[in-house]
């Protein structure tokens, strides 16, 4: 890389963090789509200007920093002991319940572990295999895969977070096991058959 694409390399990856700043200040008080637009402009222009600079190797790295950067932001606050993260526009109070039985609570609790394992290892398992059948349909035939490893890599990552988002939207239990037990059979034909 010479001087230049060095120093639009750092520009982007200002813009990027200045981007994530705009994203973050639109989180803790939405309403204002000027600078959500322009947040992700800024970050979709770091990616494209990283692309330029390193092609695909340049937006897998400046991909991690930033991914670095927001799970450094996220995990600070919480080993301070604080939860300064938190969005107090949509702090509100819940009104007191009926007192729940404890089949009720245990219920509750069973279905949140059951989510646990959909939105993490089980969306995990899917993106993985999904990334392999990828992998297998990009990799040359003779010279180096690493183009499509790093591919395949990036690719599972943004699966696994789709999926997992994906899931913890569908509000219904049932459904969401069946979304997640489809799509992880489809993905084991597609990487292993």
């Amino acid at each position: 890389m010479s001087h230049a694409d060095y120093i639009l390399a750092i520009l982007a990856s200002v813009g990027g963090i200045f981007g994530l700043a705009l994203l973050f200040a639109v989180w803790r008080k939405p309403g204002r789509p000027v600078l959500l637009v322009l947040g992700w402009a800024l970050v979709a222009a770091s990616l494209v200007v990283w692309f330029v600079v390193n092609f695909d190797r340049g937006v897998a790295q400046v991909a991690s920093l930033l991914m670095l950067i927001v799970a450094g932001a996220i995990t600070l606050p919480g080993l301070r002991g604080t939860n300064g993260l938190q969005a107090p526009v949509r702090n509100r109070e819940v009104p007191d319940r009926a007192r729940r039985s404890p089949l009720q609570m245990t219920a509750d609790i069973g279905s949140g572990i059951w989510t646990f394992l959909l939105a993490g290892p089980a969306a995990g398992a899917i993106s993985l295999y999904a990334g392999g059948a990828l992998l297998r349909l990009t990799k040359p035939e003779i010279g180096n895969p690493t183009n499509a490893v790093v591919v395949a890599f990036l690719f599972s990552l943004s699966l696994w977070a789709v999926l997992s988002t994906l899931v913890l939207m569908e509000k219904r239990k049932l459904r969401r096991s069946v979304y997640v037990v489809v799509a992880l059979a489809a993905v084991l034909c597609a990487a292993l058959i």
